[in-house]
């Protein structure tokens, strides 16, 4: 698995905006945060043009990434429609290399089972601090980020990166969904950017990795 000029500059946009988030808001912000996903999707068209769903679902990220580091609230909508068509592109992807129902062993299907479990829960936790016209759109998220999450958590691909991506990109929007709507926490936003990154650059890595 090549480390690429763009992947190594995806880790150091990362970094940079890590480090942004400790300074006060100025306007090229939320083009530096969308860099890192614009550059890992580069890294995967450039490896291997095969995985242009993984770039379309980073290229979806980095449009996500933009609208919700925007000040004003009217597009964070916009940005959760971003990141539900990116966890879609990765689902499919994903999809093409997992283990089919019929082969589920008993832990896959426990797997799959916790975490549709616990995705219920969180929403029903979360419901009633959710404003009205957020209700549906934040149950469709977290539908499609729970069956991203279930392709990646059984899939063929060997890679222990994938899954592990997957399970950090899940608990940077448990966490942005908490301080988005329940209460603010010390670290809220660096602990969401994280373990976002830190998913997200694993997820390529480790679907990188499983080619060769």
């Amino acid at each position: 698995m090549p480390f690429t000029p763009a992947l190594l500059l995806a880790i150091a946009f990362a970094a940079i905006f890590f480090i942004l988030r400790w300074r006060p808001f100025f306007r090229a912000r939320p083009l530096i945060k969308s860099a890192m996903a614009v550059l890992l999707a580069i890294y995967c068209l450039q490896t291997d043009t095969s995985l242009w769903l993984m770039a379309l679902g980073f290229g979806l990220s980095a449009l996500g990434d933009y609208f919700l580091d925007l000040r004003n609230e009217k597009w964070f909508l916009p940005g959760l429609v971003a990141f539900f068509a990116a966890h879609v592109a990765f689902a499919i992807y994903l999809f093409e290399h997992m283990h089919p129902l019929s082969m589920f062993t008993p832990t896959q299907w426990g797997i799959s089972a916790v975490l549709i479990v616990l995705t219920v829960g969180f929403y029903i936790w979360l419901k009633p601090a959710l404003p009205g016209d957020m209700k549906i759109p934040v149950a469709a998220y977290s539908a499609v980020i729970t069956i991203m999450g279930i392709t990646a958590l059984t899939t063929t691909l060997p890679s222990l990166l994938v899954p592990l991506g997957a399970i950090l990109f899940i608990a940077s929007d448990v966490v942005l969904a908490v301080e988005k709507f329940k209460f603010k926490f010390p670290l809220d936003k660096k602990i969401n950017w994280g373990l976002y990154a830190s998913g997200q650059i694993l997820l390529a890595i480790g679907v990188m990795a499983s080619l060769n």
